[in-house]
């Protein structure tokens, strides 16, 4: 196993472990191939049985915590993202208990990082070309309303005998989010850092508008309920329709981000009539709930969450030489700008234009 804050092992050492995982879930002979990853250190294999239904190996080996960047801890440390496996493990339970389609674990090693799961297919909510299909976004704000009129634990067992709880998304990780701006996203506008007086100008402002945040209405959060990790079960019913991956660094937080994360689509083009249509067909679905309170706390978490990905973007692309993530900014800008309407970002709005002519 490899602890936090040691070096990854080899991929031959690696190749093996996946192997003999293999080899003793019964998958000796089953045909491998890999599968396309996401924006994470995480891989993914298809593994096809002959004559049975194909699986999905999950690789996830522990890595290494990274530099300390503040107070002592790293980034994923801040932002509370998951470290191992068992965080998948621990959200997928949460959620599979309350009613809601997860694919089934088939096997793990949490203390390696492997997972063998259901393979819940390629059904999307977007269109051959990338476009929204309405019908299909519609269902996943059901999905969503229902998972926040849901009781949800801090804490699951998990099959080894610990624990998996959810962190809270406190203003460390709010303020470590929007940094990403700040780090990556402003010196690509500019072609230069921001100026230290620039940089204090921008987190006082996000210091004023974390309170907000996390006095509103709090649930699960699942942190990228978007289409990527909205798998379309054609002939499902009901909540099944909206199969659900991608989970492990949910949190404890406000029910408007994940709204927005669906909303306002990172990775494809929400226009403004959809995107009223779909927060207003969210509404409908809840119970009780504050409706300027959540006006207010859905354009904050908005902005929030664009500002974040905007610095993600870019890091994907310099750091990680994933340029086709850089396609996305012209309509993530877009969505930044609409969120930047509301009366309560106004500061916000006015160093955007100033400092980064946005």
């Amino acid at each position: 196993m490899c602890n936090r804050g040691e070096l990854p092992m080899n991929p031959a050492d690696r190749e093996e472990q996946l192997r003999q995982f293999l080899v003793l879930h019964g998958h000796k002979d089953s045909a491998r191939s890999h599968l396309t990853g996401d924006a994470s250190t995480r891989a993914y294999e298809l593994i096809e049985p002959d004559g049975k239904p194909s699986l999905i190996l999950m690789n996830a080996p522990p890595q290494p915590d990274g530099p300390p960047i503040r107070n002592g801890k790293s980034y994923s440390a801040i932002a509370h993202l998951a470290e191992d496996m068992r965080a998948f493990v621990g959200v997928a339970d949460r959620l599979k208990a309350n009613g809601f389609r997860v694919p089934d674990i088939l096997a793990h090693d949490l203390d390696k990082g492997l997972l063998l799961i259901e393979n819940l297919g390629d059904g999307a909510i977007t269109d051959a070309v990338g476009k929204p299909i309405a019908e299909r976004y519609l269902a996943s704000m059901e999905t969503l309303a229902e998972i926040h009129n849901s009781s949800w634990s801090t804490s699951t067992p998990l099959p080894n005998g610990n624990s998996h709880s959810l962190p809270p998304f406190d203003q460390d990780a709010i303020l470590i989010e929007v940094d990403l701006l700040a780090q990556w996203y402003a010196p690509y506008r500019l072609g230069q850092p921001l100026t230290a007086d620039q940089l204090a100008e921008f987190t006082s402002i996000w210091r004023r508008l974390v309170p907000t945040i996390v006095d509103s209405e709090q649930s699960i959060l699942l942190r990228d309920y978007h289409s990527p990790n909205i798998i379309w079960m054609e002939n499902a019913t009901g909540y099944d329709r909206t199969a659900l991956i991608d989970f492990q660094d949910a949190m404890l937080g406000p029910t408007a981000y994940d709204v927005a994360s669906i909303t306002q689509d990172a990775r494809i083009a929400i226009d403004p009539k959809l995107e009223a249509e779909l927060v207003a067909h969210y509404l409908k679905h809840r119970n009780s709930i504050d409706l300027e309170k959540f006006e207010q706390a859905y354009a904050i978490l908005a902005a929030q969450r664009v500002t974040k990905v905007l610095g993600i973007f870019v890091r994907l692309s310099q750091r990680d030489n994933k340029h086709v993530y850089l396609d996305h900014l012209p309509h993530v800008e877009a969505y930044l700008k609409r969120s930047l309407l509301h009366k309560s970002l106004a500061e916000y709005r006015d160093w955007l234009g100033s400092v980064l002519k946005f």
